[in-house]
């Protein structure tokens, strides 16, 4: 299973018959945000009917486009997967399917972070990807073998990872899966997984 094209037909089914998915989407990048702790790069930004979702990524795109030109489409490139996350996002906050859709301010960071650790204390973490920063956290104990995981946590970066449907098909029967940040939130929802950001607007 590829998570991205999975949830990119969800999508497409929740928004058949609609007419929305031709509504246009503005892609660019925001300078001025303060990224999530978890995330790193810049903040590409989906503007659609007064709504904004964000996908924190290296490869940012700047256009304009479609919802409904992800559908079908190969999604074969980080770029290109980063973008329909960003659309994911604010799709998904269009119609009401995710509320959080940026990142909070760098002032709630240490409270996050200390709400996360909390959660996983005790507990072998499986990172998919990369999440920035969770690294360095005291007290959590984290594993290179996803079998001996009891948590997988996943952030952007993880997300637009090809193999990354593959594991949550895989592991999510016997250990907890939990999308971090708000550049998971649509495919988090979509897909029916827990989403971390309790700070996030």
């Amino acid at each position: 299973m590829d998570i991205i094209i999975e949830s990119v037909n969800k999508l497409e089914k929740i928004l058949e018959n609609s007419g929305c998915s031709d509504g246009g989407v503005q892609l660019d990048v925001d300078p001025d945000t303060t990224n999530c702790q978890y995330e790193k790069g810049a903040c590409m930004t989906a503007d659609f009917g007064r709504k904004q979702g964000i996908f924190t990524t290296f490869d940012p795109i700047r256009a304009c486009t479609k919802i409904s030109f992800m559908f079908g489409a190969p999604l074969d490139t980080p770029a290109a997967r980063g973008a329909a996350c960003a659309i994911i996002n604010v799709a998904a906050g269009f119609f009401c399917l995710a509320r959080t859709l940026h990142p909070c301010a760098g002032s709630c960071h240490e409270a996050c972070g200390k709400d996360l650790a909390t959660r996983l204390a005790g507990r072998q973490v499986f990172i998919v990807g990369s999440i920035h920063s969770l690294q360095a956290t005291r007290g959590l104990f984290f594993t290179t073998d996803p079998a001996a995981a009891d948590v997988f946590l996943i952030g952007g970066e993880g997300l637009i990872d090809p193999g990354t449907g593959g594991i949550v098909e895989h592991y999510a029967k016997n250990a907890q899966v939990i999308c971090v940040g708000p550049s998971a939130a649509g495919v988090a929802r979509l897909n029916d997984l827990e989403h971390w950001c309790p700070y996030g607007n």
